[in-house]
This record gives C-alpha cells, structure tokens and sequence, in this order.
C-alpha cells in the first residue's frame, strides 16, 4: 500500500473558506469591471464559473502534480469497494426521499395552500435550453463533489478532529455540510456527510467519498434531463398526503436502518482518527493495513 502522508500540503480552515467566499465575490465582481452586465442574470453559469476557480485554487493550494494525482489514482484502485460505496448511495438516497415525503405529509397538514403554491412553483422553475441543463449538470455532478469533499472532508473535517477529536469533527463538518444544503433537507445532507467523513476516514483517500458525492448527485438529477417533459403539478390532497407520509416513513426506516448498520460496521476505523502532526495530508493519510 502507498503511504503518501507528507505529499499534499495541509490546508487552513480559515483560508479555504475565505477562498470559497473570495471567489464567488470575484465571479460576480468580474463581469461588473468589464462591463457584461448581463452574465449576472445567470445564476448558474456564475456558479459553475465560482465551483470551478475554488477547485483550482484549492488544488494548488493541496500541492496537487500530475505524479501525485497518479498515486493518488492507484491508491484509490487499489482500496475502493463498489458494493460499499454503492450501499451508501442507496443508504442516501432511502433517507433523503424518505425525510422529502415526510416533510412534504407534515406540511400539507399543518398550511396545506402554502405548500401548494410552493410546490408550483419549484415545477415552474425548470431548464429551458440544453445549456442551461449541461450548466446545471456540471454543478450538481462534477464541481460539487469536488469542492464540497476538499471542503468539508479534506479540511474542516480534518482540521476539527485534529484540534478536537473525530467525533467533533465529523458533526461540526456534517453540520455545516447539511446547512448549506437546506434545500434538500438538513436532516438528509448531515447524515450523508457522516458517512463520507466515514468513508474518508477508512479509506484515507479523498477520492473515495467523492466518488459517493458523484454518484448521488449523478442519481439524483438524472429525472432533470427530460428538459421537454411537462412541469405542471396538481395541486397536493390529502390522500396525497398520508401517501407521503407513509411511503416517507417506509424510506426513512429502511435507509435508518442501514446507515446504522454501515456506522456500526466502520466504527472502529474512527479510533485511529487523525495524527495531530500538520505535515499529513489533508488528501490522503495512511493506507489501510
């Protein structure tokens, strides 16, 4: 096994997100001075523009070559388990449409109009062009994968644990993780991020929870591509409703069921938590014996 602790630079929780925050201002700033106005009306494309000068910045700042990438890749070949990683995925998505329905049955009950209308109005903002998708695609796909595990895995999950301990760092990093992702429920998000600061943590190779990334983002937009088919919603009933709740509770318990038993599984990998050293890598630590 390659042991490639002193390879990558250790990066600063201060300075990552400084860089994430610095970039988006930049991306927005940008077509200010140079007078294209209308690219701020594009959202995405100034997302996409924003996720991919992080990741460059942050690749430069892990000290990331070509040779190093290439270890990088055989260290990864050498340790990935797809059945793991594709039980993860299936974990993930469980809980996440599980948490969606329940919370869509609970609100309907409690502002059944509110929920409506809200609902009509997600279905109305769809992609009109295949620009537009392929923009959208290569956020959710391919640039969040990669910013978000550098981010949230290869430096404030790692940077906690070694100030703190791992359990502190896999909650404060899930934590932030599911904030930022409210949109598709807290609950959901900070459970994923558990099981990726897992996943980094067994296999001590970031590539591995980017490969969990990927895959649930690739699943989870592919109903998005049909940019032709209708976006009209009925309105919710409550029958509808009990549908939600008790198909929810189904998904929940079952993807519950099993995140715990992949928690129980790897829970001994989390006694080894992380060197207190700061020469180790944030990308890649001692492979596994």
């Amino acid at each position: 096994m390659l042991d490639l602790t002193k390879e990558f630079k250790e990066v600063k929780i201060i300075s990552a997100v400084s860089w994430y925050i610095l970039t988006m201002v930049i991306v927005i700033f940008i077509p200010i001075i140079l007078g294209y106005d209308n690219l701020l009306e594009n959202d995405n494309l100034l997302s996409l523009l924003s996720s991919s000068l992080f990741i460059a910045i942050m690749l430069f700042k892990f000290r990331l070559s070509p040779n190093k990438l290439i270890l990088l890749i055989k260290d990864y070949k050498q340790k990935v388990n797809i059945k793991e990683l594709l039980g993860v995925v299936g974990t993930q998505l469980c809980l996440s449409m599980g948490i969606s329905l329940l919370v869509i049955g609970i609100v309907y009950f409690k502002f059944p109009d509110f929920l409506n209308e809200l609902l009509t109005d997600s279905a109305v903002d769809s992609y009109s062009t295949y620009s537009g998708l392929v923009t959208v695609m290569l956020i959710t796909v391919v640039c969040a994968p990669l910013a978000e595990e550098m981010l949230f895995r290869a430096v404030i999950f790692k940077r906690t644990s070694k100030k703190f301990n791992i359990y502190v760092g896999i909650i404060v990093s899930s934590l932030i993780f599911g904030l930022l992702h409210i949109e598709l429920a807290i609950i959901g998000a900070f459970l994923f991020g558990v099981a990726c600061c897992i996943l980094y943590t067994k296999y001590r190779n970031i590539l591995i929870p980017m490969t969990v990334h990927f895959l649930n983002n690739l699943i989870a937009f592919l109903p998005q591509i049909d940019i032709s088919a209708p976006v009209e919603t009925a309105p919710l009933t409550a029958s509808d409703a009990q549908a939600y709740l008790g198909m929810g509770g189904i998904l929940f318990l079952i993807g519950m069921f099993f995140f715990i038993k992949f928690v129980n599984k790897n829970k001994h990998y989390l006694k080894k938590g992380f060197a207190s050293s700061v020469s180790k890598s944030p990308l890649l630590e001692n492979p596994m014996k």
